[in-house]
């Protein structure tokens, strides 16, 4: 390993300072980075100090002071995209991989290294289902290996967006005058809800390969060829995912939000898996999500929701909502995870595809709050499914779904992952 003028180019260090989260008792730090590259395998190797408090480290790359852009330092190695204690560590990349046949000009290239708060990680994060506390986090979606379209994240691990919501409020429900709703209709009663936390949300619903990759196999043994990995989960019910077995008597209430799931339930696995605070999101934070700051009348991706959109007749097609998602005018059966394009916040079948569950329990009088209620009976869901008409699509909709599924589960509901952040 030496250090390596590459052509007229030459590496230096290059520092950023931290990001720290608000309140946090110390700032992490860096300081004496060192770049070099050696000159047989052209692996570039990062050193750098961290300093105070645990953080999650990433690395950028840039030559004459401009980034050489995210999607090409993916592949890199050792003490960067995780959380990292205090102390000297260090970075190989390996620009043969992700930034291969380039060739440097004139100028400085230097490696940015950036410590992210504990409290304030970059904005995806990747669970993988395969190595217990694997946990990887990414500063955008460009930087996220493969892509976030890759099939990985659709089967052996767990891509989340962060939704910077904490401070913010936006309208729940819907107007009356929205396209679709009926008029009246308690469950889309708007009112403003404000957040306290920031939180992550699946980019795809959760699908069969990550459930039993979860449970060991949970599911009913069979052919599981074809689509069957990256299909979402179908099936499932609150008790379920929260509880220790699928019809569960009412002693498993204690296992339900706010309290933690059961040790070996699905979400009490992951849990144990990733050392991550998974569950379902809440209503407010699912919609909130779905809208994805496009407002009132609009699908997620900012589209107008069109006029001729009604709760009697649906024959109507809507351009943008076929773009979007599987619903009863486009689709017989569910879809693959990511068959259709994301909202405006990178996330996939937020219209259609399965109904997706969430922790709230269904209420049609008190509307819902940032923080779902911890109570029994009922649970809220949304989205829209294959099985549903194109009006039930809209993010304000409002479902119900039993708790245990002692008598029905549905084959159309399914349910995404969120994290809530401190």
């Amino acid at each position: 390993m030496k250090h390596l003028a590459l052509e007229s180019s030459y590496f230096a260090a290059a520092l950023i300072a931290a990001t720290a989260a608000a309140g946090a008792a110390a700032t992490p730090e860096i300081s004496g980075v060192t770049i070099a590259q050696d000159g047989m395998s052209r692996a570039v190797t990062v050193n750098y100090t961290l300093s105070g408090e645990n953080a999650i480290v990433t690395l950028d790359v840039l030559t004459n002071g401009v980034s050489i852009g995210a999607a090409n330092v993916w592949a890199v190695e050792g003490d960067v995209n995780k959380l990292v204690g205090p102390g000297s560590r260090s970075i190989t990349w390996h620009p043969d991989k992700s930034w291969p046949d380039q060739k440097f000009g004139e100028g400085v290239v230097s490696a940015r290294v950036t410590a992210w708060n504990e409290n304030d990680p970059p904005p995806y994060l990747a669970a993988n289902l395969l190595v217990q506390g694997d946990v990887k986090y990414y500063t955008c979606a460009e930087a996220v290996p493969g892509g976030v379209g890759d099939v990985l994240y659709k089967t052996t691990s767990i891509l989340m967006r962060r939704i910077y919501a904490r401070g913010k409020a936006f309208s729940m429900g819907s107007p009356a005058n929205e396209p679709g709703r009926w008029t009246g209709d308690a469950r889309e009663a708007q009112h403003e809800v404000s957040f306290g936390n920031d939180y992550y949300v699946g980019v795809y619903e959760l699908t069969r390969q990550q459930y039993d990759q979860i449970t060991g196999g949970g599911l009913a043994a069979g052919a599981k060829t074809g689509d069957w990995p990256t299909l979402p989960v179908d099936s499932v019910t609150y008790a379920s995912l929260r509880s220790n077995k699928f019809n569960v008597n009412a002693a498993q209430s204690q296992y339900y939000y706010p309290n933690a799931p059961f040790g070996t339930s699905l979400l009490g696995l992951l849990r144990t898996q990733t050392g991550l605070a998974f569950d379902l999101p809440g209503a407010a934070q699912w919609e909130y999500a779905a809208k994805a700051g496009n407002g009132d009348y609009k699908w997620g991706d900012g589209s107008l929701i069109v006029s001729t959109l009604d709760s009697d007749e649906i024959d109507d097609v809507d351009p943008a909502l076929d773009a979007l998602g599987r619903y009863s005018n486009n689709g017989s059966s569910v879809a693959p995870v990511g068959s259709y394009a994301p909202n405006s916040w990178g996330l996939y079948d937020m219209h259609g595809n399965l109904i997706e569950l969430l922790n709230d329990p269904y209420d049609v009088t008190n509307g819902y709050s940032d923080v779902p209620k911890g109570a029994t009976g009922q649970r809220a869901a949304k989205g829209g499914s294959f099985a549903a008409g194109a009006f039930r699509c809209r993010a304000a909709y409002q479902f119900s779904r039993a708790v245990t599924g002692t008598d029905t589960t549905y084959a159309n509901t399914g349910c995404r992952l969120a994290i809530t952040l401190p």
